[in-house]
């Protein structure tokens, strides 16, 4: 496995409760051998955020992700949507982000390896909204 240096961490969120999970799947399965540590989170309707990591999986320890900062991620969420957290090899970011593209992402994030995972949409510029137009007496 290549060095940490040569690791970054990538995110996406979806507006779909499996979204996710999908994602991880696309990633792992043609990625298998540049992807690390993957956590999965869904945000039940009542807003509530659920995660699980790959790290995890049959351990008795927290070894990937750090806990906090996923329900911290999972709270900047809306109710019934998903969100993917990747570490992945560097030179195989663009190829994951082709991976995600068909499945709609929203937001898509790419940081360093060492980055909270709590924070890492907090950057992201809020949609500006469209000024409503002007209101226009009728003629007469």
């Amino acid at each position: 496995m290549p060095d940490q240096s040569a690791r970054k961490i990538l995110a996406a969120t979806f507006t779909t409760p499996d979204g996710g999970s999908r994602a991880a799947g696309a990633i792992a399965g043609a990625l298998h051998r540049e992807i690390g540590n993957t956590a999965v989170l869904y945000v039940t309707p009542d807003g509530s955020a659920k995660f699980v990591e790959s790290k995890d999986w049959g351990k008795l320890r927290d070894s990937g992700f750090k806990n906090d900062q996923l329900e911290q991620l999972g709270k900047s969420l809306g109710p019934n949507s998903s969100a993917v957290v990747v570490e992945i090899a560097s030179d195989a970011v663009d190829t994951a982000k082709g991976l995600l593209e068909p499945l709609g992402p929203g937001d898509v994030v790419v940081e360093e390896v060492d980055s909270s995972v709590a924070t890492l949409f907090d950057e992201e510029a809020e949609p500006t909204p469209e000024p409503e137009p002007a209101a226009t007496a009728p003629p007469g």
